[in-house]
């Protein structure tokens, strides 16, 4: 029933999305009808006047609530936002006239042909005049002006980097011109170049960016559609919960009597079955460590990179920490997601190998996929719906274009990401623009059985030579392509700039120079496949060698970051190498941490990674990678000043965004996750007591677990299919 629901938001998301013919924009989700339907020129004269010849409160109001020279103008920042809040709190009435704030953010070049004179028509219009003096007039001499094309130019590299806007070359940086970005407060009937018109009294050059008022977010159909889908799950789980409370605390019955349809919205079980962790000898125990280590990498370099796409302080000082020595754990987080793929691969063959015949494989693919599908479904598509619709009510903020924009991309793109093509099809626009890791995840499992299906023969000659041939050709293959693209070797890469949506688009969320952590993956399983109930003995030199390469191999494919960042950095031939063997290596250096730690040559190692707090988060693991990113976003859309960035705030907001993923990720769980899980387990199981046995959690899709659960109802499956 749910999953009809949710399509039924999806059907409604279609039609809304269908409504965006063009390109999106963040314009796409505010009310522009609104900002055109409040102008009234008369009534603004009216309200200028008045408040340009009476020096009333009201003025200040206005006016504290507008822009002030930027500060650290020397640490790159030429933005100052006024006060949000404090603008669209306006709401007076006066003399017959209701005096309301409308915010707006302009840019103003400093090289203005007329500097705004104060004109001493009266106090107050003095203020005015004098407020756009003071901040037009920062700069007046040619050389400081030199000075700040310089700074201008660093400062826009940095933003473009950080995917804010675009930079200009060396070659055009003669025409840079250099503006300031400002907030004014203004009433709500007037327009920016009406209201600086009559203030100044004379010519003033300046570029609207957008302008914001109360509620001028439209209600769609998705947002119904959002209320009216979570509405039902919560009647659901309090009357499933309470069902589920009274039969077993309140009148003590045998949990195991209760009918189970009634239960599957409970919270109560729910949570106990969280909760509850059954051992298995087979099982790699350093997963769920090693897992949650690189989740918590990624989020720490979400964390550092995003709040910097808002509004950053002194970008001058976060280009000189991102070229330095120290940021390597944060410019190299990127390689952390090559874990996942190579995770994937492994679990892929290793829960699959000792489990399915290869006819049984080739019978029933459809359902080996469609069991990865319907498990993948319910967490993604609340995600979307979350996105599309309540993310963009919870706040607001200055710079909330930055969450309109992704929920307009997935308004219109939505069905992008639930059918994992998101990473080739209008990048530009991706729903979830961190989902193109499921794609590449997805679109790698949909061509594993043509490895698998040697994999499962018994025959280790053909087995080895499908995976090595595999691999091989997979590394040739991105070698080539690498070669041909000329890619840059880094995403921060400082020398290539102009090149990040060409190394984003083509490189970093392409399936084939992606693919080689994954097979890998796929050659790791089979070993721990072919050593599984045995005992391994290596010789105690054997093993030294071998953690001394992998800690160099994962040492040097970080520190290499550092070197191909750097502005002056130029050599074709070993990004081309880099980009080729860098995530290989990597993945490499993990497949043997996961060995030595599944065969006991792990020591201290081992023990930190199968600490038992590690299981919560891997469980959580997948609902966390899709949840934390756009809450990243609503944090730092809040922002009501420029973010002065510092190694120490960044870690303080690391925690914020690590602990609100983790909470919300928990809350889908229980109530979405888990009774999506039961029942897909029911619908595939065939039976409520087969359900009743099947482990919610197991829909976690880093894990990859799914694939066991498909090979053991194969069998079951038979009879009815």
């Amino acid at each position: 029933m749910l999953y009809c629901f949710i399509c039924l938001v999806l059907l409604v998301g279609y039609i809304e999305g269908s409504t965006y013919s063009g390109p999106v924009t963040y314009h796409d989700v505010f009310d522009s009808q609104l900002y055109e339907d409040v102008i009234d020129p008369e009534e603004c004269n009216k309200q200028l006047s008045y408040l340009l010849n009476n020096n009333t409160q009201l003025m200040f109001k206005f006016l504290d609530s507008s822009a002030r020279t930027p500060r650290r103008i020397l640490k790159g920042n030429f933005v100052d936002l006024g006060s949000y809040w404090e603008c669209l709190d306006i709401n007076e009435v006066v003399s017959d006239m209701t005096f309301e704030g409308k915010y707006c953010l302009i840019d103003v070049p400093l090289q203005q042909e007329n500097r705004p004179n104060i004109p001493g028509i009266n106090p107050t219009q003095s203020l005015w005049s004098s407020r756009l003096q003071e901040i037009t007039s920062t700069l007046p001499d040619k050389t400081w002006l030199g000075d700040m094309k310089e700074l201008e130019m660093k400062r826009k590299i940095v933003m473009h980097k950080l995917g804010i806007e675009t930079v200009q070359t060396r070659e055009e940086e003669a025409s840079l011109e250099i503006s300031f970005e400002l907030a004014i407060c203004i009433p709500k009937v007037c327009r920016t170049n009406d209201t600086l018109s009559e203030v100044l009294r004379q010519n003033f050059t300046f570029t609207d960016k957008f302008c914001r008022l109360p509620n001028d977010k439209p209600w769609v159909g998705g947002d119904y559609a959002a209320i009216s889908i979570f509405s039902i799950v919560l009647v659901l789980t309090i009357l499933s919960t309470s069902y589920d409370v009274r039969h077993t605390l309140i009148l003590k019955r045998d949990p195991q009597k209760a009918n189970r349809s009634f239960v599957i919205f409970s919270v109560y079980t729910n949570c106990r079955r969280f909760f509850t962790f059954k051992s298995n000898p087979e099982a790699i125990e350093c997963l769920d460590g090693i897992r949650s280590f690189a989740m918590f990498w990624v989020i720490i370099g979400h964390t550092f990179v995003n709040q910097l796409q808002f509004i950053p302080a002194n970008p001058l000082d976060l280009l000189e920490f991102m070229q330095s020595f120290w940021s390597l754990w944060i410019t190299s987080a990127p390689i952390t997601v090559d874990t996942f793929f190579l995770i994937s691969g492994m679990l892929l063959v290793y829960t699959t190998a000792a489990k399915v015949s290869r006819m049984s494989l080739i019978k029933r693919l459809h359902l080996f996929y469609l069991n990865r599908l319907l498990r993948m479904f319910p967490v993604l598509a609340v995600t979307v719906l979350l996105q599309l619709s309540i993310l963009n009510w919870i706040t607001d903020g200055p710079y909330w274009s930055t969450v309109a924009f992704d929920v307009a991309g997935c308004r219109k793109n939505w069905w992008l990401s639930l059918l994992y093509v998101q990473n080739y099809v209008d990048t530009n626009h991706m729903c979830l623009r961190h989902s193109w890791y499921l794609a590449i995840d997805m679109q790698l499992y949909i061509i594993a059985p043509m490895v698998l299906f040697w994999v499962l023969g018994g025959n280790k000659r053909s087995a080895w030579t499908a995976l090595v041939g595999s691999f091989i050709a997979v590394m040739a293959g991105s070698a080539i392509y690498n070669t041909l693209k000329k890619f840059p070797s880094a995403a921060f890469a400082l020398s290539r700039p102009d090149e990040l949506v060409y190394y984003s688009r083509e490189y970093y969320i392409h399936v084939l120079p992606r693919a080689a952590p994954f097979f890998i993956g796929l050659v790791l399983g089979y070993v721990l496949h072919l050593c599984r109930g045995r005992t391994i003995n290596l010789p105690r030199g054997v093993s030294i060698i071998l953690w001394l390469m992998a800690i160099i191999g994962s040492s040097a494919s970080i520190i290499i970051t550092y070197f191909v960042i750097q502005p002056d950095w130029e050599n074709q031939v070993i990004d081309t190498i880099v980009n080729s063997v860098q995530r290989p290596i990597w993945a490499a250096a993990i497949a043997w941490m996961i060995f030595a730690c599944k065969h006991g040559y792990g020591g201290p190692i081992n023990w930190i990674l199968t600490l038992h707090i590690f299981k919560i988060f891997g469980r959580l693991s997948y609902a966390i990678y899709l949840l934390h990113y756009p809450l990243i976003y609503i944090h730092n859309a809040t922002t009501v000043a420029p973010i002065y960035f510092s190694t120490e705030l960044s870690m303080h907001r690391f925690f914020v965004d690590a602990t609100i993923g983790t909470i919300a990720a928990f809350l889908v769980t229980i109530f979405i996750d888990s009774p999506c899980s039961a029942i897909i387990g029911m619908f595939l199981g065939g039976s409520k007591t087969k359900a009743a046995r099947i482990d919610p959690k197991k829909n976690d899709e880093l894990k990859n677990e799914d694939i066991q659960t498909t090979s053991e109802n194969f069998n079951e499956m038979k009879s009815k299919l």
